[in-house]
Formats: C-alpha cells, sequence, structure tokens
C-alpha cells in the first residue's frame, strides 16, 4: 500500500478516497481477531480453563499480530479526517497569504469536496516552507 502523498503545487487527486475502503475493512478484520484473542483470554481466566500453553499462545497471537495491524490501518485513516473548525480557520489563513495554497484550496473545492487532514498537513508545510522563503527574499 501506498502512503498518501500530497502535492500543493499540483491539483488535488482525483482519487484521494479510493485506499481508504480497504483501510477500513483491513482495520475492522485485524480489529476483530484482535477482540478474539482477548476473549480466548478471557475465556481462559474466568472459566476455569485447564491450563494449556497452546491456548495462551493462540491468544496472544491473535491479539497481538492483529493488534499492531489495527493500529497501522488507524494511522492510515488518521489521513482522511475531517478538519476541526481550527484547522480549517488555520487553512483559511494560509489560503489569504499565499497563492499557492488558496489556488489548492479553490481547486478541492471545485472538486466538490472538503479538504482533509493530509491535505490540510501538507498545506501547512507549504505555508512553513513559504513563509521562511519570504523573509530571506526581503532582508
Amino acid at each position: 500500500m501506498r502512503s498518501m502523498k500530497i502535492d500543493i503545487a499540483g491539483e488535488p487527486p482525483v482519487d484521494i478516497f479510493q485506499d481508504r475502503g480497504r483501510y477500513i475493512g483491513f482495520s475492522v478484520a485485524s480489529l476483530g481477531l484482535a477482540l478474539c484473542g482477548v476473549l480466548l483470554a478471557v475465556y481462559a481466566i474466568f472459566f476455569n480453563a485447564a491450563p494449556s500453553e497452546t491456548l495462551e499462545t493462540a491468544a496472544l497471537v491473535l491479539f497481538v499480530g492483529p493488534g499492531l495491524l489495527f493500529v497501522y490501518f488507524a494511522e492510515k485513516l488518521q489521513a482522511y479526517k475531517r478538519l476541526t473548525p481550527q484547522q480549517a480557520k488555520e487553512l483559511a489563513e494560509w489560503a489569504r497569504n499565499h497563492a499557492e495554497i488558496a489556488t489548492y484550496c479553490a481547486l478541492v473545492a471545485k472538486a466538490g469536496r472538503l479538504p482533509i487532514l493530509a491535505e490540510y498537513e501538507a498545506c501547512e508545510a507549504r505555508a512553513d516552507e513559504l513563509s521562511r522563503d519570504t523573509p530571506e527574499k526581503q532582508g
């Protein structure tokens, strides 16, 4: 799976949400397997199951492996979050100060959607770059 790369200088990706469904499916499946591991451990503890190394190993494997996968895919899903009101205000401020960000935001609006967190972070990085470059050119 590729990570989401946003290029503020270009046009917004048309297929930005193509991997989102896959990430949701993988995270739900891995969470389900991790919960099976927890349920297996609960069974072993509360229902007086005979001590079994196989049962303990199965519970641990079902919890740890899918748990790590869940964290990985849940982190990938963070890029698709909606912006908070504070983030939206900051993005609007950057758009007022930098034409490149304003153009990108206009293209996102033209596509009929709101900016997502990955785009906000890319705009933040670009605004920082532009702000660092501006004082050097003036001085």
